[in-house]
């Protein structure tokens, strides 16, 4: 310690001197007059200064003015004989730490002096650790993107960062020794914060923590959440209160929305007309409506917290398919249309077609799944396909019975034809044969018009399709290419007979073709596949007549009955060639009625 000793007698100088340097710590200065003193003081640093009360030139008190009016405060201990008590007070109210009297025991007198040097300078330090801590605190906080004030005891502002300048409009001179509920608290929120500042200057932990509303100069209410520190001397007494707050005002909007709408969500779900779950991964109900009460018959007490596979809600045929849609639930893969036979609790069954979507709620996987009741709808397939069975069963005995009298009445003709009476009844019996003949052509048209939609669509390789018709058409010397692989077409099973009608078409009525190509390209529409032969092409006034059915130079039935089969699945065809040029047909597939498959399936 760096200790200035000032007293106007040398001896005692000397002997309080060499009584501290007996400490280790300690290094003394020693003068005989304040000016002097102050004169060391611009010179060097002390960590503490001792000096006598009743000094020439200048008094102790006089001197503790000038060097407080400078900004220094060293610790300084008034060591004197006198001790009337109204210099004592003087003493301590101009910034001496402590007041000393010279009297009894040396020895005593030296040792509480250097106990009062060593206190004042533990003091001090603290004091200069208590401020710098401050310092950066308050940097800290002026930086800080949160809004950052101080308080004193009566809730005056002594400090406040930019961030809370910004966000309240105010000027830092506006603020500063304003009082902060009088210039932020609304009304309705007034008492309470008061009583929570209150408390937390009493040491109330539970107060250090609120959330309040106040209002920004321009008049706009916000919702902020404080977070409280208690500000303390270097005694340990409360001196204010240290706040950080963030303006929650979007975020308890956005909360207020999401309760909002979980509760529309809610209600969306309870009220829906079908029925809907919530499972988790491995199939155990968390929850489900009202309208899947009424499928299956069972209260949702009765059902949460099981899992479906041990209800006894699934026919036993349908457990393994049931198994296998939780598989691919734990891989986030969305289910269905599926559909599953339902025992309900009556005893009854439905047939309910499910579709399941892998969800996040609150953090957690779960399942929500749909049950449509298809039973009703399974009733009028089944009355459908009995009556379409009939109607199938009484057109092939209808058409077989007419053609036979159609071949009947041909083979009749045939023989009048041997032996005309004269040559008009030979006219007439070729009218007759020909409109015979188109008899016959319309009932074999009914055939095939029949299979047209009876199977279900599939999807079909259009490289093996392609395969296949290009060696029928190499047995009359046509090459056909195509660069289409690994695509397939969601189509009737006819679609293979839809190119055999192209090919067909190209070989009948092409005009010499002996090349046919395929390609198939994409675009904002989907797929488009591209057909072309090397032949005369369809003149323009024909383009939209070829599909018509009836329409051509055989029988008209192949484009129009290709249109048709491509028109199950939404697919189209239209002939975009050039006349002379050879013929081009385009078929444009939509969006989800054509894939990539591996070139190794």
């Amino acid at each position: 310690m760096h200790i200035l000793l000032v007293d106007d007698d040398p001896a005692l100088l000397d002997l309080i001197r060499r009584f501290l340097e007996r400490e280790e710590e300690m290094q003394i200065d020693t003068c005989r007059s304040c000016q002097e003193a102050i004169e060391l003081l611009k010179a060097s640093r002390f960590d503490a200064i001792v000096l006598d009360y009743d000094l020439p030139g200048m008094s102790g008190i006089d001197f503790l003015k000038v060097i407080k009016s400078q900004g220094n405060d060293t610790p300084t201990i008034i060591f004197t004989g006198k001790g009337r008590e109204e210099i004592v007070i003087k003493a301590l109210n101009y910034g001496a730490d402590y007041y000393l009297q010279k009297r009894g025991d040396p020895r005593l007198n030296f040792l509480e002096l250097l106990y009062m040097i060593r206190e004042a300078v533990r003091r001090h330090q603290t004091r200069l650790e208590l401020r710098e801590s401050e310092r950066r605190f308050r940097e800290s906080l002026e930086n800080a993107r949160l809004i950052a004030f101080q308080l004193d005891r009566s809730l005056i502002i002594t400090f406040c960062n930019s961030f809370l300048l910004a966000f309240a409009g105010y000027e830092r001179d506006e603020l500063v020794g304003a009082h902060w509920i009088d210039t932020f608290i609304t009304a309705q929120d007034r008492h309470k914060v008061e009583q929570f500042f209150a408390s937390a200057m009493e040491g109330d932990l539970n107060a250090l923590y609120f959330t309040c509303s106040i209002h920004t100069r321009d008049g706009n209410i916000r919702r902020i959440d404080l977070n409280n520190t208690l500000l303390c001397d270097s005694e340990g007494n409360v001196t204010g209160i240290s706040c950080i707050g963030q303006d929650i005002t979007d975020r308890e909007i956005m909360e207020e929305e999401k309760t909002v709408s979980e509760e529309r969500l809610k209600i969306l779900f309870e009220y829906a007309p079908y029925a809907y779950y919530i499972t988790d991964l491995k199939g155990t109900f968390i929850d489900g409506n009202r309208a899947a009460e009424l499928l299956v018959g069972y209260p949702r007490k009765d059902l949460v917290g099981k899992n479906f596979l041990e209800t006894g809600l699934l026919s036993p045929d349908d457990v393994p398919k049931a198994i296998s849609l939780l598989a691919r639930h734990v891989e986030g893969t969305p289910t269905g249309p599926e559909e599953f036979v339902i025992n309900r609790k009556d005893g009854s069954q439905v047939v309910v077609e499910l579709r399941n979507h892998p969800v996040r709620i609150s953090g957690q996987s779960l399942v929500l799944g749909s049950a449509h009741d298809v039973t009703g709808r399974h009733s009028a397939e089944e009355s459908l396909r009995r009556m379409n069975a009939k109607l199938t069963l009484l057109n092939i005995i209808t058409r077989h019975d007419i053609l036979n009298t159609v071949t009947a009445l041909l083979l009749y003709i045939e023989l009048l034809k041997e032996d005309p009476k004269d040559d008009t009844q030979k006219e007439t019996l070729s009218k007759v044969e020909i409109l015979a003949q188109a008899i016959k052509r319309q009932i074999e048209f009914t055939k095939i018009y029949q299979d047209i939609g009876i199977e279900a669509p599939v999807w079909q390789d259009m490289a093996h399709i392609i395969s296949r018709e290009s060696e029928s058409a190499a047995l009359h010397d046509v090459a056909v290419s195509s660069d289409i692989e690994n695509l397939e077409i969601y189509s009737d099973p006819l679609l293979e007979n839809v190119i055999h009608n192209l090919v067909d078409n190209s070989l009948r009525h092409g005009g010499g073709v002996t090349s046919i190509w395929m390609t198939s390209f994409q675009d904002e529409a989907g797929m488009k596949i591209v057909y072309e032969d090397n032949g005369q092409g369809v003149p323009v006034k024909e383009k939209d007549d070829i599909f018509k059915r009836g329409y051509g130079k055989n029988t008209g039935f192949g484009l129009f009955l290709s249109r048709e089969i491509l028109a199950i699945t939404g697919l189209t065809i239209k002939e975009t060639g050039t006349y002379g040029k050879g013929a081009r047909f385009e078929i444009r597939v939509p969006h989800g009625c054509y894939r990539f498959i591996p070139k190794d399936q």
